[in-house]
């Protein structure tokens, strides 16, 4: 079995419902050593994930879009409605939205008018078809839609416990997938204050080497790194 210093959860909530403890100590630890056979410990780290939460609100501020018809042509007449602000959405519930047709010449060239769905592509964008009859007066179609406002709360969970980093020894994160970024902040032995972005599968420093990653469970994936001295 090969020597490993711990295994930092992140996640305190995850790890309540797993069969393990939040922190494995190496079982090397627990057999009578001299000093001389301790390992080498270069600082000590927590983890910690940060989360990212997202609401919607409900606007009072419908998003809009209309189209022309010229006239006397057979043609379609698209619409397409868009949020009116980076912050907002389309409400993909709306069900309430009633095209609204303007006359701009003629005698009730609306009476020609057959709709279409409205049809959300995505929560920014949404259109509508029109058809509008031969030899029709022009006329202008508009649909308007609810909207809700898009809030991004960020957040960093509870740190780990705190582990060292024993030279020549391995250790394990546990990084949640639904966590939005994942760190570890160090106390190094020569007073340094380090924090080691976890990216992908990188080493997070020279002395802390990426070795494997371990992917069988299906909420988190467990990280292994090796500290050299």
């Amino acid at each position: 079995m090969r020597p490993r210093a711990t295994l930092v959860a992140v996640g305190i909530g995850l790890l309540a419902s797993l069969p393990m403890p939040a922190v494995v100590v190496d079982h090397a630890r627990a057999q009578p050593r001299s000093p001389a056979d301790a390992p080498k410990t270069i600082g000590t780290c927590v983890a910690i994930q940060t989360t990212v939460t997202t609401s919607e609100t409900p606007l009072g501020l419908r998003a809009e879009g209309s189209c022309e018809s010229p006239r006397g042509q057979t043609q379609s007449c698209i619409i397409d409605v868009v949020p009116t602000a980076a912050d907002t959405v389309l409400d993909v519930t709306d069900n309430t939205a009633v095209p609204q047709c303007l006359a701009l010449a003629g005698n009730d060239p609306c009476a020609n008018v057959q709709n279409g769905p409205l049809i959300f592509q995505s929560q920014r964008h949404a259109t509508q078809m029109f058809t509008v009859g031969f030899g029709s007066d022009p006329l202008r179609m508009t649909t308007m839609v609810r909207q809700k406002r898009v809030q991004q709360t960020i957040a960093d969970s509870p740190p780990s416990a705190r582990f060292p980093l024993n030279a020549g020894r391995l250790f394990d994160v546990l990084r949640n997938r639904s966590s939005a970024a994942t760190r570890l902040e160090c106390s190094m032995t020569d007073g340094d204050q380090r924090i080691f972005p976890i990216v992908g599968e990188m080493d997070l420093s020279p002395n802390l080497r990426f070795v494997s990653k371990n992917s069988a469970e299906p909420t988190f994936d467990i990280l292994t790194y090796r500290v050299v001295p």
